[in-house]
């Protein structure tokens, strides 16, 4: 009897345990090597048009072949055709293949929301072409 007591016991902590959504995210971008690709901007915005707490963006798998660039900062106004006016707080995700490579790459990073969802995305790079003669990478937090 003290078996079943326990095992009751256990079973009712597994149940009442709240669940987190998570989510994997799969897709591939075409980029040129030694030029800057955004691969995602990540915010928060309703459908009526609120701005929500920012999600957290972090590198679960930094690219071999290249580097990639998490930037805070905010979309501008018109970037979000529902919200036209609207500018959104947000992560901007950016890769840059080193200047010679031509192959393949991969990056993986996460974002949690402040509900508790978290989605891994996994982003295969197909870096071809040739980067332009003397071209410098832009620097820049645009989102």
């Amino acid at each position: 009897m003290r078996n079943l007591a326990l095992a009751s016991a256990s079973i009712l902590l597994i149940t009442t345990a709240p669940l987190v959504a998570h989510e994997q995210l799969f897709r591939s971008v075409d980029a040129v090597p030694g030029k800057q690709v955004r691969l995602a901007l990540i915010g928060n915005v309703s459908p009526d048009c609120k701005v929500g707490p920012k999600p957290d963006v972090k590198v679960v798998s930094a690219p071999k072949q290249g580097t990639l660039a998490i930037r805070s900062g905010k979309t501008k106004a018109g970037s979000l055709t529902r919200c036209p006016s609207l500018e959104v707080p947000a992560e901007g995700v950016f890769y840059q293949a080193r200047p010679n490579f031509a192959g393949d790459d991969e990056v993986v990073y996460q974002v949690t929301r402040a509900d508790g969802r978290n989605q891994l995305v996994t982003i295969k790079i197909n870096v071809r072409g040739t980067a332009a003669p003397n071209q410098k990478p832009k620097e820049s937090t645009d989102l």
